[in-house]
Order: C-alpha cells, then structure tokens, then sequence
C-alpha cells in the first residue's frame, strides 16, 4: 500500500483535540487499567496483592510445576488448574483461616478432575511392580502439603516438587 494513503487513528483526530494514537491507547488500556499500575517491562511498578492473591498465585504455581514435571501441562489441564483457583478464592473468601491449605487443595481438586477426565495422576514413582497407583495428598486438609504413596507408606514430595522425585524438573 502507497505511504501516502496509509493514515493512523492520531491522523484522523478533528483539528483541535488532543491526538492519540492506537498505540498510546492500548498501552494506557494495558498498563494502567482502572488507574492502576501494573507491572511491565516499561513502567517497572506492580500494583499489590493481597495475601489472598499471593496465596493464590502459589497455590497455582505449585501444582503447576508437579503437572510440569508429570508433562501433563497441557492447555486442558492448566484450564482446571484455573478453575480450581477461582473456587478456591471463593472458599477461602469465605474461611480465611483456610490460606495455608490452599496448595494442598488445589493439588487435590486438580487430581480429581483428571482422574473424571483423563485417569490417576500423579502416578507413584516410588513402586515399580504392581499395579500402578496415584499418589495422595496429605494432609487433606492442612498446612505443607505433601505427595504420598499409602501402598509403601512414604512421603514422596512436598506439592511444587514432584520433579525432584520422579526425575523431571524440580522446583523447589
């Protein structure tokens, strides 16, 4: 296309009023939303999260790095991590005293929902014969959740790091 007929949004401005251009727009929509900053590359500030959000934002990560070192990260699931989550928020909304238990039951609505879907997961890398089993979280309900095989009896890995003990990325 000829230069000449190539016209931005800030070339069509009425004479008169401020020009702004798509770009400047959809930067200011971007990083500075409702009147907060949010963290960038440019603007180097981030708006503060609460202790729920940050609560939240482990619990996310955690168990996303177990489906990563499991490599069953894929779109689907990382969608019911994210559904997780949002209950979660409303729970712990709910009963804030529950924080601490975040990353635990999160790993354990995740575990059921692929097992409705997909089958066992994480399988238990500690018992090579027999019958492969998923571990477990425990405690159900509490602080420091850890990976658990009840058919050898041990403790295989805190959530967040499974990698370490199956031999895949370990995060912690």
């Amino acid at each position: 296309m000829d230069g000449a007929r190539v016209r931005t949004f800030a070339a069509r401005e009425p004479t008169g009023l401020p020009k702004i251009s798509f770009t400047s727009w959809v930067t200011d929509e971007r990083y500075f939303r409702f009147g907060l900053a949010v963290k960038s590359a440019h603007n180097g500030t981030m708006e503060s999260f609460t202790p729920l959000e940050q609560a939240l934002h482990t619990a996310r990560a955690l168990v996303l790095a177990d489906l990563v070192a499991g490599q069953v990260a894929e779109a689907d699931v990382v969608s019911l991590v994210e559904d997780s989550v949002a209950e979660r928020r409303w729970w712990v909304e709910q009963w804030p005293d529950g924080v601490p238990f975040l990353p635990g039951l999160v790993a354990q609505d995740v575990q059921d929902a692929l097992l409705e879907r997909y089958g066992r997961w994480p399988l238990c890398p500690v018992c090579g014969a027999g019958d492969p089993h998923a571990l477990d979280v425990e405690p159900e309900l509490g602080p420091d959740p850890h990976w658990v095989c009840h058919k050898a009896g041990v403790k295989v890995a805190s959530v967040g790091s499974l990698g370490g003990a199956t031999g895949g990325t370990h995060t912690s």
